[in-house]
């Protein structure tokens, strides 16, 4: 049976709010008997109950985040440092995986709102003006990261567009000829009507940059073994080319099927990833690819939605970024 305030009064002889003065360290009580009380409660294991303390207080002091999944490694590393960040001040994390399935998404938020949680931290796949207003009668705190959703929510994120751009120009400032970008089937994400708004900036970004260099772009939607020897068809001796990545883990797997097929990178085709994830330490060659810190992002987003949480205001942060000179650039 559970331990309660009641047990530990009538066990050292105190009122229930000499207690409770002991457990929650407030004042008018002394050090002698609050160690008593302290000590009784360890004894018998007692557990406060939260959910009535943020009845009385109005905080759980849990927040949520709703996440694509972890195969990639961007995300594990981020929620990781989330989570570091909440439990220094106090909170813990429900975390929920959709899996990029809306339903899942919207389920998981359904959940999330059951429990009361402070804020959440959002991946979206939602979106349109429905799902806004969805998620403003919640009237929970929400921070959206990676897909934007509207400028009712506050955002953290990198400026995909200027730094895929950037891709670009480095890409072509070692006289390659032809760029070929891999990115995610947007066309049937979007049909799905799925949040494509990050997949959408970069794209957008290999674009500008194409175009500005006067250059014909040349998209491949997936990274299945059919699109990878749609690449592989593209190759072309003569002209000097580069594969480009909407991100790192697109970038191994053509890394990989280059290598089954014998095609030498960067001496046949160069190659270039987005994210900079921890496993590129260990591949060799090195792959060329765009970072920002995924610690500091990590720490922004907390904090953003500490902030939210504290004064409702909403708040749009963009991580700087800086291209990684490894060796698939040359």
């Amino acid at each position: 049976m559970r331990t309660t305030i009641r047990d530990i009064a009538e066990y050292c002889g105190v009122s229930e709010g000499t207690v409770d003065r002991a457990i929650n360290n407030r004042f008018g009580i002394s050090e002698k008997t609050k160690k008593r009380i302290l000590d009784a409660a360890k004894e018998l294991n007692y557990v406060p109950n939260y959910t009535g303390r943020s009845l009385a207080t109005g905080s759980t002091k849990t927040i949520g985040i709703l996440c694509f999944d972890l195969y990639n490694n961007f995300f594990p590393q981020l929620i990781d440092t989330i989570e570091a960040r909440a439990k220094e001040n106090g909170y813990f994390i429900y975390l929920i995986l959709t899996h990029k399935d809306f339903g899942l998404e919207e389920e998981g938020l359904k959940y999330l709102v059951s429990r009361q949680v402070d804020g959440i931290i959002l991946f979206p796949v939602g979106t349109g003006m429905d799902y806004v207003r969805f998620l403003k009668g919640t009237d929970i705190p929400v921070v959206t990261i990676y897909n934007r959703i509207s400028s009712d929510f506050s955002f953290v994120g990198v400026n995909d567009r200027q730094a895929m751009k950037d891709a670009v120009d480095h890409i072509v400032s070692h006289n390659y000829k032809k760029i070929i970008y891999f990115t995610p089937d947007i066309t049937t994400q979007e049909q799905m009507h799925l949040n494509t708004y990050t997949l959408r900036q970069r794209q957008n970004g290999y674009l500008d940059g194409i175009k500005f260099h006067n250059m014909e772009p040349v998209i491949i939607q997936g990274s299945s073994k059919e699109r990878l020897e749609e690449a592989y068809t593209c190759l072309d001796e003569s002209v000097k080319t580069a594969c480009l990545c909407m991100c790192d883990s697109y970038a191994l797997r053509i890394l990989d099927f280059f290598k089954e097929k014998g095609v030498d990178v960067p001496g046949q085709v160069g190659l270039m990833g987005y994210d900079d994830i921890e496993p590129l330490r260990y591949i060799s060659p090195r792959l060329t690819t765009i970072k920002y810190s995924v610690k500091k992002m990590g720490e922004i987003i907390f904090d953003t939605l500490f902030e939210v949480i504290k004064t409702q205001a909403k708040k749009k942060h963009m991580l700087e970024y800086e291209i990684v000179e490894g060796e698939t650039i040359v």
